[in-house]
């Protein structure tokens, strides 16, 4: 069987990952521009304090003023947000070396050297892969450019030549080392997101499935026209009682429209209504959107059900057949267990050909929620899963 890892690939999955770090890194964003103003003031009170030339107070405040404006405008801008702030946090990385430098170059003094790793510090902030690599070459070619332009700050008793490759080396190793724990660092938070993006999209499959089951049990099919029906007449009412104009009835109107035009039409009868509005009212929409129908069912089965962070975690850790602390006996019998539900006919879904099953096994999120030893017994030894399916456990299904 060739593995094909993106034959079962959920793009839900990635929009939910990208709101999710849509979320944090608006917060980041915040975090790193507050502290970039802070230094700012820091460094204007400095260079004010030590009696620097005006020029070069304006020449640093004015980069520092540049580059939040910068983020600002970026921060402002919501169309594609998400791309616009990751646009930003590269320019920040840059932006932030690139002051490090001109203030090293304004005062070349040791201690000041030690603004390269409180841009590196600022810019650790994201954790994002690119703009850890980014950072970190900028520290890099940073330090090269220290130690070529100011050499004798990093003299010490000895030759010079053997010296400068010792630092080379040693900048080397120190940055790699960097890399490496930031990597370590941003793949776990990549983890976390992936597990929540599961959670989301098994908790939106599953309530899918639980109409789809409702369906087929009851044969009752949602009628959306009486639904707006009873709908109109309650806000008819509500008006009534509260005495103000029915302001329901022309969006309710809209909502009944969304099933039988597209968006250009719909914008030309509803003039009065922008696209974004319109996108807004749209998610009350039951038929097409179904969002309503799903909050409803999950607030009706969640009512006083608490779960803790930690709870939420260790489940999605955990949802899996791949247990470390499991014998190898208990995955065999957990597997065969899964292997028999799929072999068989349900309500909800119709049993699975061999071939289909090892072609999900393979080509799934399966492939690595299953231990890769119970996937080769299960391969070289199907035969044998199909024995027990027929021998013990067929005739009770």
């Amino acid at each position: 069987m060739i593995r094909q890892p993106g034959k079962y690939k959920y793009s839900q999955l990635e929009t939910f990952k990208e709101s999710l770090e849509l979320l944090h890194l608006k917060r980041k964003t915040i975090i790193v521009n507050i502290i970039i103003l802070l230094t700012a003031f820091m460094v204007g009170y400095f260079m004010i304090s030590i009696n620097s030339e005006t020029r070069d107070i304006l020449a640093a405040v004015s980069l520092f003023v540049i580059l939040l404006s910068i983020n600002l405008a970026f921060y402002s801008y919501d169309d594609d947000h998400y791309n616009n702030l990751k646009i930003a946090m590269y320019i920040n990385t840059l932006g932030i070396y690139t002051i490090a430098l001109v203030l090293i170059f304004l005062f070349p003094i040791p201690s000041v050297f030690a603004t390269l790793f409180l841009a590196y510090a600022i810019t650790s902030i994201y954790q994002d892969y690119k703009s850890m690599l980014l950072s970190n070459l900028a520290l890099f070619l940073s330090g090269l450019i220290l130690l070529i332009r100011y050499p004798n700050v990093f003299e010490i008793v000895g030759q010079q030549d053997s010296q400068r490759i010792f630092l080379i080396i040693f900048l080397s190793v120190f940055v790699l080392l960097l890399t490496l724990s930031s990597y370590i660092l941003i793949k776990r938070k990549n983890f976390f997101y992936n597990q929540l993006a599961h959670i989301k999209e098994c908790e939106i499959r599953n309530v899918e499935l639980f109409y789809e089951v409702d369906k087929i049990k009851t044969g009752k099919t949602l009628k959306s026209e009486e639904y707006y029906k009873e709908l109109s007449k309650f806000s008819t009412e509500l008006s009534k009682k509260i005495g103000i104009e029915n302001v329901f009835s022309r969006k309710i109107e809209l909502l009944r429209d969304l099933k039988k035009y597209n968006i250009n039409k719909i914008l030309e009868k509803y003039t009065e209504y922008s696209l974004e509005e319109i996108e807004m009212i749209s998610q009350m929409e039951i038929e097409v959107n179904q969002k309503m129908k799903m909050i409803g069912l999950k607030s009706s089965q969640s009512f006083g059900v608490e779960v803790t962070k930690k709870e939420i975690f260790s489940e999605t850790q955990f949802r899996s057949f791949k247990h470390f602390g499991d014998d190898r006996y208990v995955k065999i019998i957990s597997f065969v267990v899964f292997y028999c539900l799929l072999k068989v006919n349900k309500p909800y879904l119709k049993a699975l050909g061999e071939e289909k099953i090892k072609d999900i096994l393979m080509n799934s999120e399966y492939f690595y929620r299953v231990d890769k030893d119970i996937i080769n017994i299960y391969f070289e030894n199907n035969e044998v899963f199909d024995t027990i399916l027929e021998d013990h456990m067929e005739g009770s299904w």
